[in-house]
């Protein structure tokens, strides 16, 4: 997701910082039910199983949830997770070294880019799913949650540009089938993303 919301040669984010740090929150929040770590029940975030992620971005998030006393509602943890979501999926980028700070300096204060440090990489998530919606093939867990997002965030207006409306028709289908938590967590991020357009405008 993350490499979906930047330009893949530089960097540059297409959508509006708190909507790409909700569809990043999302993801986060979606890697845990597909390890099934979380579930949702209901609208409530639940954690049903408190093995330690490998990933220690998934650990830290893991524990957040784990920690509260009571369950709350995903609307809840996924503007919260988004205040800070940015710069810890871009540090895990970093140190697996798929990206390389771009940082410039100005009256204005010093600002981060960060740059794939392979155009090819960066691109592929969206030509891999690209290629099996035109091919007709299903997509797997991973990538229903990808093309879920990108629908929430409203983000196939830009990485559609071009493409049939087959293309993004087999993405809602794809959704549409997911696993109910999968369903319920985008069908919440699409609602949170639709409620900051409107405190936005």
């Amino acid at each position: 997701m993350f490499r979906l919301v930047h330009r893949d040669h530089d960097g540059r984010l297409l959508l509006n910082g708190h909507i790409a740090g909700l569809g990043l929150a999302a993801g986060l929040l979606a890697e845990l039910v597909l390890t099934r770590r979380i579930t949702l029940h209901t609208g409530q975030v639940v954690v049903i199983d408190f093995t330690p992620p490998v990933d220690a971005l998934a650990h830290t998030i893991l524990d957040r949830l784990a920690t509260e006393p009571t369950t709350h509602p995903v609307r809840t943890w996924l503007p919260f997770l988004a205040q800070t979501v940015y710069p810890d999926v871009a540090a895990r980028l970093l140190r697996a070294g798929h990206l390389r700070e771009d940082v410039t300096r100005s009256l204005l204060g010093r600002r981060v880019r960060y740059v794939p440090a392979n155009m090819n990489t960066a691109a592929w998530p969206w030509a891999r799913l690209s290629q099996r919606l035109r091919a007709g093939q299903p997509l797997d867990h991973v990538d229903t949650v990808l093309g879920g997002l990108v629908l929430a965030t409203d983000l196939h207006r830009s990485v559609l540009l071009g493409a049939t409306a087959a293309l993004e028709a087999g993405l809602r289908d794809a959704a549409a089938h997911a696993p109910a938590p999968i369903q319920d967590l985008l069908a919440h991020t699409e609602a949170a993303v639709g409620d900051t357009v409107i405190t936005r405008t």
